[in-house]
């Protein structure tokens, strides 16, 4: 069973009188372990793509399902539990409060389970494991663009999910930087955490395992024999020797 699983999922927006399809028919599947890179350019729907597999955005045809189990059933409180413990989304906007420390921004979404003490403790743990012990007790706004990323990353990791979705983790970010980043997600999928990234640029993809490209709303997947009827398939062969 697939970790996650996208069936034929399309998704359109209205510009006025104008539909805009910004998915068509996209099928995927992301396993424990598995790191899957996204490639698009700006405004070719990977960020909706991500959105739907997380169940951020309901598509208009097909389904989504996480363990086995459609999005589209699941009550509020199975989908609140489902982004709290199954699913890590990695945010780029930082805390909302100025004034709180990395660590307390890590520590946030396990205040509903345990003492604020243990949590910090917890997050400080999290901020280690991605290497930005560093800016626990700093702030947003006294970070680097890639120090902001790690500890987004911590942030979406502290609650240990199954899955980690990654929006554009390496814009703007020197190629040192980058390649700091993707080679944290590696590891974290070779310690059998899903990964789902979407990137803007061919060289952020180098530690993916799979790597499928989406254009016009189509996702261009590994070619196999598994390919989906009607689907776009090309081949994008990988350092890893995977397809």
């Amino acid at each position: 069973m697939s970790l996650l699983r996208l069936d034929s999922v399309s998704r359109s927006f209205w510009r006025g009188p104008t539909e805009l399809r910004t998915l068509r028919e996209v099928s995927l599947e992301v396993d424990a372990g598995d790191f899957v890179a996204i490639y698009g350019q700006r405004n070719s729907g990977k960020t909706t793509l991500l959105k739907v597999a997380a169940g951020f955005e309901v598509p208009d045809a097909g389904q989504v399902m996480f363990h086995g189990k459609p999005l589209a059933q699941m009550s509020r409180r199975d989908f609140a539990r489902l982004h709290r413990d199954g699913i890590g989304w990695v945010e780029h906007a930082g805390p909302r409060s100025d004034g709180l420390s990395m660590r307390a921004y890590v520590a946030l979404p396990l205040l509903s389970d345990m003492t604020a003490a243990h949590a910090q403790r917890r997050a400080a743990a999290a901020l280690a494991d991605v290497g930005a012990e560093d800016c626990a007790d700093r702030h947003w706004d006294e970070l680097s663009d890639a120090a902001r990323m790690l500890v987004a990353i911590a942030h979406a990791l502290v609650r240990k999910p199954d899955l980690l979705i990654v929006d554009d983790p390496t814009v703007g970010l020197g190629m040192m930087d980058r390649d700091l980043i993707t080679g944290l997600l590696r590891s974290t999928a070779d310690h059998g955490v899903g990964i789902l990234m979407a990137v803007p640029d061919m060289p952020a993809m180098g530690q993916a395992d799979r790597i499928h490209a989406l254009g016009r709303g189509r996702l261009l997947s590994p070619a196999g024999d598994d390919k989906q009827p009607g689907s776009n398939v090309v081949e994008f062969p990988g350092p890893r020797g995977t397809a």
